[in-house]
């Protein structure tokens, strides 16, 4: 039996940053929130909302991994987490 860790709205919205902004990975570690197109945490106010949501996230992943982590994405929005 799995558990989910992510929301159906966190899905929703790694989603959406997947196939409108073509988010190919984002890694979470003491650094902080890398990602393949920067552009998407910086400039203006609706991006303040997705590094927020990325934080939310992160906070939930790394709470239950116990680990740093980097989310891997596929053409179909299939995605693979794997402990850095």
């Amino acid at each position: 039996m799995s558990e989910n860790i992510l929301s159906l709205e966190d899905l929703k919205f790694l989603e959406k940053l997947h196939s409108h902004y073509g988010l190919e990975f984002i890694r979470f570690d003491d650094a902080g929130i890398k990602i393949n197109n920067q552009d998407l945490l910086t400039d203006d106010l609706s991006n303040t909302d997705h590094f927020n949501l990325l934080n939310e996230i992160s906070k939930k992943l790394k709470y239950r991994l116990n680990s740093n982590f980097q989310m891997n994405f596929t053409s179909s929005f299939n995605f693979d987490v794997v402990r850095v």
